[in-house]
């Protein structure tokens, strides 16, 4: 765990690619995507991962944060062929017992699929949730409403070796106005980010963050 002060809040990322936000016993999470293995496997491709596995590495983090509220960045779903009644049960099975959590979630570009289950989200936003200082987004573009935490893109570093062998990780990438979250979901891919100098990335190894220099800050 790395502890961050943004906007004089402090702020806990952990390597489970969740963001923890002590004061208001918030965990945020994004890109869920929620039914993607089952829409692979219902295409006869064979993939691993899946909703029970997301559903697990969450009730850890819950568990490990003692959090009271869930915020999901966006991309609750993958896609409409993912929402098979063998998700919907454990994402019913999930919600029955967090009755007390409570769960707000933001729109994605994959939420086209629908609306979550019934009773899963005390709310399902269009936009943003707006919570001083912070702006909570799936899109990482800046915001006048505060700073804004997002999804979206599934960050991820490229380190290189001596030997010109290439390591691909995911990350926490936060610059000076948005701050961006790796994919929690348990089988998504990455994009290589291109942060600017000053810019603080988070690499995510073997459980554990690794801090990545990006170079002196512009003026």
């Amino acid at each position: 765990m790395q502890e961050l002060d943004l906007r004089g809040q402090k702020i806990q990322i952990r390597p489970d690619r969740s963001l923890y936000w002590p004061a208001e016993r918030t965990l945020v999470v994004a890109d869920l995507h929620f039914g993607k293995t089952e829409a692979f496997r219902a295409d006869f491709v064979p993939v691993p991962g899946g909703t029970e596995a997301t559903l697990a590495r969450l009730d850890t983090a819950l568990c490990e944060t003692d959090a009271e509220r869930l915020i999901v960045l966006g991309d609750f779903w993958h896609s409409k062929e993912g929402r098979s009644e063998r998700v919907l049960d454990e994402l019913a099975r999930w919600r029955a017992a967090h009755v007390g959590l409570e769960i707000d979630l933001v729109r994605g570009n994959h939420d086209r699929a629908g609306a979550p289950p019934e009773g899963w989200a005390d709310g399902w936003e269009n936009l943003a949730i707006l919570d001083p200082p912070f702006c909570f987004a799936h899109y990482p573009a800046p915001s006048t409403d505060g700073y804004v935490l997002a999804g979206h893109l599934h960050p991820g570093i490229i380190l290189k070796g001596a030997g010109r062998e290439k390591l691909r990780l995911p990350c926490f990438w936060f610059g000076p106005r948005v701050g961006v979250l790796p994919a929690f979901g348990s089988f998504t891919g990455m994009v290589a980010v291109d942060p600017a100098p000053g810019d603080r990335i988070y690499a995510i190894a073997e459980g554990e963050l690794f801090p990545i220099p990006t170079g002196v800050p512009s003026n």
